[in-house]
């Protein structure tokens, strides 16, 4: 696993939640199966209304470990992706899925367990109609503009999308207070109190 990714995946965006305040996805975007982790890249599609045509390019195109992140151009009543497309791309090494409408086969989809958050589920699905669409160009998901190749974080609480240009200063905060987070955890569990860990920290002790 490439290293940035190795280093985000030890870190929930709940945490990252402390001190970022712009990426996270709607919070109605949710995992369709739990436990759930995902990390990876975007490889950001802008699909038509009623349409998953460009799904199929994007599978031709796409790299193992990408996450396809998906806009539906407001279309929030045809499911565009389901079973046999998400094995597809499970084949073809994509991390996981995020798209800003429903899916469909959920019992597939969870069979398979490839990470997919979505906006529900629905047995009203896309079509084969050749409208077109984009590929890796910037798009919004659930109100979040995401380029091509931006990080994704993703787990049992909800989607982030962190900017690449973004993603060491990110780390850095991240993986300190990931560690303060275990260290509170800990403490925790051995009986201390808030105030306890507080009056450690000034004293430099935690």
């Amino acid at each position: 696993m490439d290293p940035i990714l190795q280093k985000l995946s030890g870190i929930p965006p709940s945490t990252l939640g402390h001190f970022l305040d712009e990426g996270f996805l709607d919070v109605d975007i949710r995992p369709i199966f739990r436990p759930v982790k995902l990390v990876g890249r975007a490889l950001t599609i802008s699909a038509p209304p009623r349409d998953n045509s460009i799904y199929r390019q994007a599978l031709r195109e796409c790299r193992p470990g990408d996450v396809l992140v998906i806009h539906r151009r407001g279309d929030v009543r045809h499911a565009s992706f389901g079973g046999n497309l998400g094995l597809a791309a499970k084949n073809c090494g994509i991390a996981g899925a995020v798209l800003d409408g429903p899916v469909t086969d959920l019992v597939e989809l969870t069979q398979i367990q490839l990470p997919v958050f979505a906006r529900g589920v629905s047995p009203l699905t896309t079509r084969r109609l050749d409208l077109g669409g984009l590929i890796n160009e910037p798009i919004v998901c659930g109100g979040v503009y995401v380029a091509p190749g931006d990080y994704v974080v993703a787990d049992d609480d909800g989607v982030l999308i962190i900017p690449a240009a973004r993603i060491e200063t990110v780390l850095e905060h991240g993986q300190a207070a990931r560690q303060r987070e275990l260290q509170t955890w800990t403490s925790l569990q051995e009986g201390k109190t808030l105030d306890d860990i507080d009056a450690l920290r000034k004293g430099g002790r935690v």
